[in-house]
């Protein structure tokens, strides 16, 4: 009897040692590979708040005959081009589209249908008008490094995770003192004991459990630890200059700068940006909006300049949007109001499918049906709206299986092949 319940107690002591050491290994492995540092493709999305007049960046307008004026800048220059992509000859356009137009897809006459802030910014980044989508990044993020310490960063955008993945909303001065290594009484126990583990679990095997989560989670704050040490480690202490922009000061630059150090040292997949300014101007016509679209176009030569010096160029997606467009016509204040029609602005570097402009407005800045398999204008066509965009960036991203799963994919949508390199509008 004493032997035989000996024998039981060693083969339950053996089988209790058997499955804490697996589930301390099969801990240990699962955080290693989850805490690993994510080595891209990353994604960076900037958002113009308030609504950009496109007829002064990526789809200028001429002022047409007998009409009321569209533009200032056209009553004495002409619009400027580089490979498809058209541009205004204004503020630091030449510069900025010099720089990135190969790299580059605008996507015009994108229609938001909407004439609300709230509204288009969920449009624009979510895809949908309806709430409870999350937006591009956080579901790339979730997507690609669910487990990264830092998975998505936002910058005080507009911004919806839907709960799927890690977010730090934080603005670019602070995510330095939030990741400084800080002294831990229990990580200091829990080192100390950490070479002891399998001892201690088999000597107090009322607490097998608890104490191998304990070791579990240890490990994943200790992989997540080194990759924040890394990230403060490499984080300057002085940021770029605020430029000053119409209504409001942009810290683009500062936001790029922390953005991109992340991506570097493996700690984040995705990052959400803010323009800066003003970008609302129901009365303050071309002057801030040029204003805002020079500090824009400055910072993303930054951008492109600090990915090459960092060497992630090539990993790094950009998208850049706003609300929605403006009007047309200057309203009797000397702006422009609200205009449901869009554009985005996607980068990446080294892609083939840059230099390319798709989509199209008429004269009007109203938006033309496009042909999804051509890209071509059509009256068989479809508008192009955001869940189109959208749609083709899940499939790109390679993140279109893993929205479906979670239900925020784009079923029944047409497939618009905006990043093959051979198709134009």
């Amino acid at each position: 009897m004493i032997t035989s319940m000996s024998k039981t107690m060693g083969l339950t002591r053996r089988k209790f040692l058997a499955s804490t050491a697996a589930l301390i290994a099969s801990s240990r492995v699962s955080l290693v590979q989850g805490s690993s540092p994510y080595d891209g493709p990353y994604l960076m999305t900037i958002h113009a708040n308030g609504g950009w007049d496109l007829s002064l960046f990526c789809d200028p307008k001429v002022n047409v005959p007998g009409e009321l004026p569209i533009t200032n800048w056209s009553e004495a220059s002409d619009t400027q081009s580089i490979g498809n992509i058209l541009f205004a000859p204004i503020a630091n356009n030449d510069d900025m589209f010099r720089k990135i137009a190969a790299d580059s897809l605008v996507i015009n006459g994108v229609d938001t249908q909407t004439n609300a802030h709230q509204t288009g910014e969920r449009h624009t980044w979510t895809g949908s008008a309806s709430e409870g989508r999350p937006t591009l990044a956080a579901l790339y993020a979730a997507a690609k490094a669910p487990n990264a310490p830092i998975a998505l960063i936002n910058n005080g955008v507009f911004g919806a995770d839907q709960a799927l993945v890690r977010t730090a909303r934080i603005s670019p001065g602070g995510l330095k003192d939030l990741v400084r290594p800080r002294d831990s009484t229990e990580e200091a126990l829990l080192a100390k004991y950490k070479t002891r583990g399998l001892n201690v679990l088999s000597e107090q095997e009322r607490y097998n459990d608890a104490l191998a989560n304990r070791m579990g989670a240890f490990e994943t704050g200790m992989q997540g630890r080194t990759l924040l040490d890394k990230l403060y480690q490499n984080l300057p202490n002085e940021m770029p200059q605020s430029q000053g922009v119409y209504q409001g000061e942009s810290n683009l630059k500062a936001q790029i700068q922390i953005g991109l150090v992340a991506f570097s040292t493996g700690t984040t997949a995705s990052v959400e940006c803010g323009a800066g300014g003003n970008w609302d101007t129901h009365s303050s016509g071309e002057f801030s909006q040029v204003q805002n679209i020079q500090a824009l176009n400055d910072a993303l030569i930054y951008l492109w300049d600090m990915a090459d010096e960092l060497e992630i160029r090539d990993k790094l997606v950009v998208v850049v949007s706003s609300d929605f467009g403006r009007t047309p016509y200057y309203n009797s204040f000397g702006g422009k109001d609200h205009w449901p029609i869009n554009s985005y602005l996607i980068m990446q570097g080294s892609a083939d499918w840059g230099g390319r402009s798709v989509g199209q407005t008429d004269a009007l800045q109203n938006a033309e049906k496009i042909d999804p398999s051509t890209l071509k204008v059509s009256n068989s066509g479809s508008l192009i709206y955001p869940k189109h965009v959208h749609h083709a960036l899940h499939r790109y991203l390679g993140i279109d299986d893993f929205a479906a799963q979670v239900g925020y994919g784009f079923p029944q949508t047409e497939q618009y092949d905006f990043f093959n390199p051979n198709l134009m509008t």
